[in-house]
């Protein structure tokens, strides 16, 4: 469904064939795979040779700032892309007076005002949503209104999106205050200085100060490269660049948040596949200290409850609040098929009674079938599935589904269950520590089942067949394949290109096979393992010493193993035991 700012509906959709139009400009199936946000593979052309020919929108969110939107007006006068292809949206967000386009400026360049055609909301959101509606540019540029552009600055970001569609490029800048007279320079010296070639001389030779906690993280991160799934918390606003695809799927800024707004978009657009590219050549000024740096608490304080409803991680930020959120770590997919109730039930309650609560289940089934026709209720045809809706229609982390859902975007994984599995209580916390330690972009279990079904078997190309497949997938990493996928190309192998894999025992997780016990067994949930006394610590090691990686690598391996070992006779054993009861 189309947004109000003619975004996609922000749920991550893209096609799922592989036909996907890649890069604005460019033919289908030469999109670079960038793997993670190690963006050093993809080569961009040299500032000084090169012939731009995708639009750009600059979208300028204003409030009250004719004099420094002036300054950032006749920057933008001057810079290197070429005036036939640049745009300048300004957003004035109800600014009073009116704000008023100076002489000094683009050639196309105009005022858009938040509700003159019906706009709802205030603050930098609403206006960048309002502005992006009124642009036309096939790259979206953000800039606050209190920013002078070197001349390169809109070139040496917008460079990236013409190779790579998914790009987010971020610029730098420098933090200046004004003269002792407190005034900044007149418009007229901003133009001629940037012309002339001297815009880091406009201040007096002072160097600024840098954006010192972003440009450490870029740095502890070699330029972003080795980021983890943490990356989005760089994209914090004041100059950036994206295609309007991405943007489209990522839904567009929440014009609800009235700060850090920048930030959750900065999150969904991960989960659409962005990887975030620093840009030391476009550089910029920033006219006098941000709202952040003047009240870091106050607004952290603010920000914190809605990140916590809308970002699952860091998960610090869930540590106090409620205990369902907007946004679920997990979103767990499970087809009922033609299970009965009792094994179901088993699957869910064992999602839902686990150590990880921040979860939601779809339960995907044929539910339109039910109706209230007269029918003998115990012979049924859908008495299961009947008393499967009844369970769950008023558990508020259960959703039916008559159809697979596409994505669970902006929910950072999907775990595909289905219904013939259950997990022990810590299962999802150890699949999801697998996927966050080794950064893959899925994660299988792999069960130990004659005739079991790989969940990456299908060579088809279209959807793979997850029959007997317990696959955790990263969001992010389904958002990137989208991007990247051949036409015919089977979807895990999109991911691993660009995210890598990880196959991983079901005992060593803690994935129960249900089908190995009797349905009437499965009557009051999942068996659980025995409690049986526990071997002395000295019998049962959970350590061991190492000297070096090898070293070390082989000890993870048997620290595994003979956790492995234990977890089996566990559930080997409880098995036992209620069959013989079973048939007692």
């Amino acid at each position: 469904m189309a947004q109000a700012d003619g975004s996609t509906a922000p749920d991550g959709s893209g096609t799922l064939d592989g036909s996907g139009s890649g890069a604005v400009g460019q033919p289908a199936g030469v999109v670079p795979r960038v793997v993670r946000n190690d963006w050093s593979s993809v080569a961009v052309p040299d500032l000084g040779s090169w012939r731009p020919t995708m639009t750009v929108s600059v979208v300028i969110p204003a409030f009250n700032c004719q004099p420094t939107l002036d300054l950032t007006l006749a920057s933008l006068s001057r810079q290197t892309y070429p005036a036939d292809l640049l745009e300048v949206v300004v957003a004035d967000d109800g600014s009073d007076p009116p704000l008023t386009l100076p002489s000094i400026r683009p050639a196309q360049t105009k005022i858009v005002r938040i509700g003159a055609d019906g706009e709802a909301g205030w603050g930098r959101a609403a206006a960048l949503r309002c502005g992006v509606a009124h642009s036309t540019g096939e790259i979206l540029h953000w800039l606050d209104a209190d920013m002078i552009a070197f001349p390169e600055h809109v070139a040496a970001q917008v460079r990236w999106q013409h190779v790579l569609p998914y790009a987010v490029t971020l610029g730098y800048k420098r933090f200046v205050d004004p003269d002792g007279d407190g005034r900044w320079p007149a418009a007229e010296t901003v133009a001629q200085t940037l012309a002339g070639g001297a815009a880091a001389d406009l201040f007096g030779g002072n160097p600024g100060e840098p954006h010192s906690y972003v440009e450490r993280y870029v740095n502890q991160t070699d330029q972003l490269r080795i980021a983890d799934h943490h990356a989005f918390k760089i994209h914090v606003g004041a100059t950036a660049a994206l295609c309007r695809e991405l943007y489209q799927r990522a839904g567009g800024f929440d014009a609800q948040l009235r700060l850090g707004e920048d930030t959750e978009f900065g999150y969904r657009l991960a989960q659409a596949g962005a990887v975030f590219v620093p840009e030391p050549a476009a550089r910029s000024w920033h006219l006098g200290r941000t709202h952040v740096m003047r009240a870091r608490k106050e607004i952290a304080r603010w920000n914190r409850p809605f990140f916590a409803d809308r970002i699952p991680y860091p998960r610090s930020w869930r540590k106090v609040g409620g205990t369902s959120w907007s946004v679920p770590l997990v979103e767990v997919v499970t087809a009922v098929g033609d299970q009965p109730l009792e094994r179901v039930r088993a699957a869910v309650d064992s999602v839902l009674r686990g150590t990880e609560h921040d979860v939601r289940v779809t339960l995907v089934g044929p539910w339109d079938q039910l109706d209230d026709a007269r029918v003998r209720v115990l012979t049924d045809p859908l008495r299961d599935l009947r008393l499967i809706a009844a369970t769950y229609r008023g558990e508020p982390r259960v959703r039916l589904a008559t159809e697979r859902p596409a994505s669970v975007f902006p929910a950072p994984y999907l775990l595909d269950l289905p219904a013939a599995y259950g997990l022990a209580p810590d299962a999802l916390r150890r699949l999801i520590d697998v996927a966050d330690r080794h950064q893959a972009g899925v994660v299988r279990v792999d069960i130990d089942q004659p005739g079991a079904v790989r969940a990456d078997s299908d060579e088809s190309g279209a959807e793979p067949v997850r029959g007997a497949g317990v696959r955790l997938w990263r969001t992010a990493a389904l958002g990137r394949a989208r991007w990247v996928r051949a036409a015919g190309e089977p979807l895990f192998d999109a991911v691993t290109s660009v995210y890598g894999h990880r196959d991983v025992p079901a005992d060593e997780v803690g994935v129960v096979d249900l089908t190995r016990f009797e349905v009437t067994d499965l009557a009051n949930g999942m068996p659980q393992p025995s409690r049986r006394r526990r071997a002395p610590a000295a019998l049962v090691p959970t350590t061991v010493e190492v000297a070096g990686v090898r070293s070390l690598a082989k000890a993870t391996v048997v620290v595994a193993w003979m956790a492995g070992r234990r977890v089996r006779a566990q559930w080997a054993g409880s098995a036992v035991r209620r069959r013989a009861g079973h048939s007692g």
